[in-house]
């Protein structure tokens, strides 16, 4: 049996047993599920935090069976849990993550991208900036699993200017001269998703484009991920877009 240890998010914990738990976790080799012990100890259960950043050691086991995780803290995202927004943020991106993803495929930009979603929402004081980065992370995870968006050239002319609509369609985007007379069967393109990646403070939207951004992602989302399983873990987002929306009005 070989052994791993390595890096790992913890995106989902649910109790097994009298005091064990089976956690799924993710690492840049992929989505990995094992057993922890002494789950409910004072030590072990603040480990044990959707977002937490782990140490995680285990040896490979033959056949199906779960393998025994033994796991030390590397950065605890606890306080995330304390604030409204980026408890939502947890209670959303984590579990889903977790349930599309398949095991033991490496991943390593979604690995890199989810820990750099949970920094900006941990440390950023503008949830807009953490909003529009949850926006291009479900993004990734539709390119990353086969159904990613073309959003730098119109999928009808080939020209890179005046991009401000998606296709449902072709999963494409298209130019505003060729959308019009077709708006209805089109989904808003907001700026802030068409820049190239830099600094993410470069690149804030403001609330209309934010709200376009999460309709156009939440769109194909729930189209590729549309089981009865998924429906139930969607309505963590529905929950999230509400606070969002009351924050924003507010504000």
């Amino acid at each position: 049996m070989s052994s791993v240890s390595t890096s790992s998010l913890l995106l989902t914990s649910r109790p097994h047993g009298e005091s064990g738990a089976v956690i799924r976790f993710l690492t840049e080799k992929g989505l990995q599920a094992g057993y922890v012990q002494g789950a409910k100890s004072r030590h072990r259960r603040p480990l044990l935090l959707a977002g937490n950043q782990l140490q995680a050691s285990w040896r490979n086991k033959a056949g199906y069976s779960l393998p025994s995780i033994q796991i030390e803290l590397l950065h605890s995202r606890a306080s995330m849990i304390t604030d409204p927004l980026r408890a939502l943020v947890l209670g959303w991106i984590c579990p889903f993550t977790a349930s599309i993803l398949p095991e033991a495929q490496p991943e390593p930009r979604i690995f890199s991208a989810l820990n750099h979603l949970l920094n900006i929402t941990e440390k950023s004081i503008q949830p807009i900036v953490s909003l529009a980065e949850l926006v291009r992370f479900e993004l990734l995870l539709l390119s990353e699993l086969g159904y990613g968006l073309s959003l730098s050239r119109c999928i009808f002319t080939g020209k890179s200017d005046n991009l401000t609509w998606v296709s449902p369609k072709h999963h494409a985007a298209v130019s505003q001269q060729v959308a019009q007379g077709h708006e209805a069967k089109l989904l808003p393109l907001p700026q802030f998703l068409q820049k190239k990646r830099g600094h993410t403070e470069d690149h804030i939207p403001d609330w209309l484009a934010l709200q376009q951004g999460l309709r156009l992602s939440g769109f194909f989302l729930s189209r590729h991920f549309n089981s009865f399983y998924h429906r139930r873990l969607f309505s963590a987002r529905d929950r999230l877009i509400r606070h969002i929306t009351k924050f924003f009005i507010k504000a």
